[in-house]
C-alpha cells in the first residue's frame, strides 16, 4: 500500500498517536497485577554543557534594576535545562496571539505542557523533565524521582516535594474535598490508595503492591495526568480549612485553577496574568522559568501569550485564514482547509509548516460492535433470539471481513478528504514509537493493508459463506435464521462532524451495493441519546477517530480493557468483566480475540524490558489482522494545518497533533519558540 511522502520521513525519525480522538482525552490503563522482573536502568535527562553566565529578557532585567526581581543566576535552579534550539537561538519580546474553541483552554494547555516525565520532541520515546530522573526498585514496586534542586514556582517560592505532599494528603486524600481526587494510576490492586513517601525536598517515592513499569510515562500524557498535580501549597493554603481558619471549600475550589486565577503560581513558560471570561487570557513570561538555550538566555524568548476564545468554526478559520495570529496548531484542524489557507498565506505573511500529521490511523473508522445486544440493562434470560443471533453474526469473522472489504476507502480519500490522506484499515498512528524500527514498520504496513483492498464480490462472497443472504427476496440480506436485519450505524462526532457524516453516507452506498440493509442513526449533539452505545447496546457499527502514539499508556484501541462510555471500543460487555476484575460484565470464551488480547496486555505489564513491549503489542496486532477486523478504517496519516507567521521561528517541521498524549506541541519546546522583533 503507497504509503504519503510524509510518512517516509517519519519512519526513518520514529513513533505513535490519540483522545477523544481528534482532540480527546483518551482512556487510561487500569492498574494490573504483573509477576517480578529485573528493574530497568534509572532513567536521566541526557547530559548537556550548562552555559557559564545567563541572560534574561529586558521586561525582566529592568525589574531587577528596580529591585523587583533577584538577579536570574539567583532565579535559575541549580542546574537549568539547557534547551536545544530548531533554527537559531532567538530575540526577546513580543506577544503570541493564539485562539481556542474550549472554554477549559485545553488546547492552549498543551502548549504549556511541562510535566515531570515528557515525551521526546521527535516522539522516539520520553525523557524527564521537570523531574532530574526516576528508577524502579528492582521488583518493580518501588518508583523513586528525583526533582531538580532548586526550582521554583513562578512568585519565586521553592518548588519542593512539600508541594506534592499537600496534593496527596490534604486534597487528593481529603474526604471533604471532592474536587481533585486519587489519580487512577496511584492504586493498589485492591484499588486501595498507594503509599507514597516525601524522604526529602527533592525525592518522590512511590510504592506499590505490583510491579509498574509504565507508570511513570503516564505523567507525560497531555496535561490532564499532571495538572492535578500541580499544587502549590503556599499558595492555596489561604483558602484551605485545615491551614486557614474561616476557609472553605468552595472557595479553595475556585481559586484552585491555575487557567483561570490570575496570580495563581505556576511551572510552566508562561504564567495567567489576565482573565476574561469567555473571552480572553492572557499569559506572561515566568520570571523563575528553570530552562535556558545553549547560550545561557532564560526562556522563553515571547513575552506573553495572548488567547481568544473563538467558538464557531468558520469565524475561527477566517480569523486564522487573515492572519489574526502568529501561530496557531489546532485553530483549524480540517486537512481539507489547507489549500485555502495556503491561498490566503502571501497576502497575511503566514506559512503552513510542512510535516505536521494528525496521526490518524482511522479517520474515520467504524467500531464493530462484538457486544451487541438490544436492552439497556442486558438480562440473557430475557434476552431475544434476535439479538443473539445478531451478535453472533457480528462475532463471525467472516461478517466483519466482508464489512471491510465493501468499503471504498479510495472514495473517502477522494469525497470526503479531496484527495488528502490514505486509505487503509484501522490502525493507531502511523507514527507510534512501537513502528519505529525496521521489524515495526513491517508489522505497521501489513496492519494497514488487512482486509483493505475494495472488493465487493469478495464481500458477497464473505456474507455467503455464513448464510447471510437475501432469503425473502427483497433485495435485502436477512440473518441466517430468515429474519429481517438492518445494519444499524451510530454517527459519532470523534473527528468531526463533516467528516463523519460524509464518511457515513459513502460506506452506507457501499454496504447496500453488496446487499446490506443500512440504517444511519444520528445522535451527534444528542448525548442522551449517544448513551445508548453504552456497554453495546443496539449498534452494531459506531463512528470513530482512532490515534494513539504509546499503546501501554492509553491502550484501549487495541486491548479490551474497559467497560462503558467511549473506552469500551469494541468491545463494551468483555472489557467491563476486565475492568471490574468478573464482578461485571462478559468473560471472554477460552481462544476469543478478547481472552488472547486480554492475555497479552497482562503479558506487556510484566514485561520491563522496552523492546520486548513493542513486541507484545506487534502480538496483539497480530490477533487483530487474523481474527478481525474489530475496527473499519477508512483512511489516515492526514496532515494537520500549522499556520505561523513568517517571522515566527523555531516550530519543528515535524508533530503530531491528533492523538493528544504526547502533549503536542508542548513536547517540542514552545519556550524557545521566537518572533523577529
Amino acid at each position: 500500500m503507497k504509503r504519503n511522502v510524509f510518512w517516509l520521513l517519519v519512519t526513518g525519525l520514529a513513533i505513535v498517536a490519540t483522545i477523544i480522538s481528534g482532540c480527546a482525552k483518551p482512556t487510561p490503563a487500569p492498574t494490573e497485577v504483573p509477576t517480578e522482573a529485573p528493574a530497568e536502568k534509572p532513567t536521566e535527562a541526557p547530559p548537556t554543557e550548562v552555559p557559564s553566565a545567563y541572560n534574561e529578557a529586558p521586561m525582566l532585567a529592568d525589574k531587577v534594576a528596580a529591585g523587583e526581581l533577584p538577579p536570574v543566576d539567583e532565579r535559575l535552579p541549580e542546574e537549568p535545562v539547557v534547551i536545544p534550539v530548531v533554527e537559531s537561538v532567538g530575540q526577546y519580546g513580543g506577544t503570541w496571539h493564539n485562539v481556542t474553541w474550549w472554554p477549559g483552554c485545553g488546547n492552549i494547555k498543551m502548549v504549556l505542557y511541562d510535566p515531570p516525565v515528557r515525551w521526546k520532541a521527535d516522539y522516539t520515546g520520553y525523557e524527564p523533565g521537570l523531574a532530574e530522573s526516576y528508577e524502579w526498585s528492582d521488583d518493580g514496586k518501588t518508583i523513586t524521582f528525583k526533582f531538580r534542586k532548586g526550582i521554583k514556582w513562578s512568585d519565586g517560592e521553592p518548588f519542593t516535594t512539600e508541594d506534592l505532599k499537600f496534593w496527596w494528603e490534604d486534597l487528593a486524600q481529603n474526604p471533604d474535598y471532592k474536587t481533585v481526587q486519587v489519580p487512577w494510576w496511584a492504586r493498589n490492586s485492591d484499588g486501595s490508595p498507594i503509599t507514597m513517601e516525601f524522604p526529602d525536598d527533592y525525592t518522590w517515592v512511590l510504592h506499590f503492591d505490583t510491579p509498574q513499569w509504565i507508570m511513570p510515562y503516564v505523567l507525560a500524557q497531555g496535561f490532564w495526568e499532571w495538572e492535578p498535580l500541580m499544587k502549590p501549597k503556599h499558595f492555596l493554603t489561604q483558602w484551605h480549612p485545615k491551614y486557614t481558619e474561616g476557609a472553605d471549600y468552595d472557595t479553595l475550589d475556585q481559586m484552585d485553577r491555575w487557567f483561570e486565577t490570575p496570580g495563581y503560581p505556576c511551572l510552566m513558560a508562561w504564567c495567567l496574568k489576565e482573565f476574561t471570561p469567555s473571552e480572553t487570557w492572557l499569559f506572561e513570561r515566568n520570571p523563575y522559568y528553570w530552562k535556558v538555550d545553549p547560550e545561557g538566555n532564560q526562556l522563553p524568548y515571547i513575552d506573553y501569550v495572548h488567547v481568544e476564545l473563538v467558538e464557531d468554526l468558520e469565524t475561527r478559520k477566517l480569523r486564522v485564514a487573515q492572519g489574526s495570529y502568529e501561530c496557531t496548531f489546532r485553530g483549524v484542524d480540517d486537512p481539507t482547509e489547507i489549500p485555502f489557507l495556503t491561498e490566503q498565506s502571501e497576502a497575511n505573511n503566514y506559512r503552513i509548516v510542512p510535516g505536521w500529521m494528525n496521526g490518524a490511523g482511522a479517520w474515520p473508522g467504524f467500531m464493530v460492535n462484538m457486544d451487541y445486544h438490544e436492552e439497556q440493562e442486558y438480562d440473557p434470560a430475557t434476552e431475544s433470539e434476535e439479538s443473539k443471533e445478531i451478535r453472533e453474526l457480528v462475532r463471525t469473522r467472516e461478517f466483519r471481513k466482508g464489512l471491510s472489504v465493501a468499503l471504498d476507502r479510495q472514495r473517502i480519500v477522494d469525497v470526503v478528504w479531496e484527495g488528502i490522506g490514505t486509505p487503509q484499515a484501522f490502525t493507531i498512528s502511523p507514527q507510534s514509537w512501537h513502528f519505529a524500527s525496521p521489524e515495526g514498520q513491517k508489522v505497521f504496513e501489513e496492519w494497514a493493508a488487512a482486509d483493505a483492498e475494495y472488493d465487493p464480490e469478495k464481500a458477497k462472497e464473505y456474507f455467503d459463506s455464513i448464510g447471510f443472504v437475501d432469503q425473502d427476496g427483497d433485495g435485502w440480506r436477512d440473518l441466517p435464521s430468515g429474519k429481517s436485519f438492518t445494519l444499524v450505524i451510530d454517527l459519532n462526532d470523534w473527528g468531526g462532524e463533516r467528516v463523519t457524516t460524509e464518511a457515513t453516507e459513502v460506506y452506507k452506498k457501499n454496504l447496500e451495493d453488496v446487499g446490506v440493509k443500512v440504517l444511519v442513526n444520528n445522535v451527534i449533539g444528542q448525548p442522551e441519546a449517544a448513551t445508548r452505545g453504552n456497554y453495546g447496546v443496539g449498534w452494531v457499527l459506531r463512528t470513530t477517530h482512532a490515534s494513539e502514539l504509546d499503546i501501554w499508556t492509553y491502550p484501549d484501541w487495541i486491548f479490551p480493557l474497559r467497560g462503558g462510555g467511549e473506552g469500551s471500543r469494541s468491545f463494551p460487555m468483555q472489557g467491563l468483566w476486565y475492568q471490574s476484575g468478573g464482578e461485571e460484565g462478559w468473560e471472554p470464551e477460552p481462544g476469543s480475540p478478547a481472552a488472547k488480547l486480554q492475555a497479552l496486555y497482562r503479558k506487556g505489564l510484566q514485561e520491563p524490558d522496552e523492546q520486548k513491549r513493542h513486541e507484545i503489542v506487534w502480538e496483539a496486532i497480530r490477533v487483530h489482522i487474523e481474527d478481525g477486523p474489530f475496527v473499519i478504517g477508512a483512511s489516515g496519516d492526514q496532515p494537520m494545518p500549522v499556520v505561523c507567521k513568517n517571522f515566527f521561528h523555531n516550530v519543528p517541521e515535524y508533530g503530531v497533533l491528533g492523538p493528544w498524549a504526547p502533549g503536542s506541541p508542548g513536547n517540542v519546546h514552545p519556550e524557545q519558540f521566537w518572533m523577529e522583533q
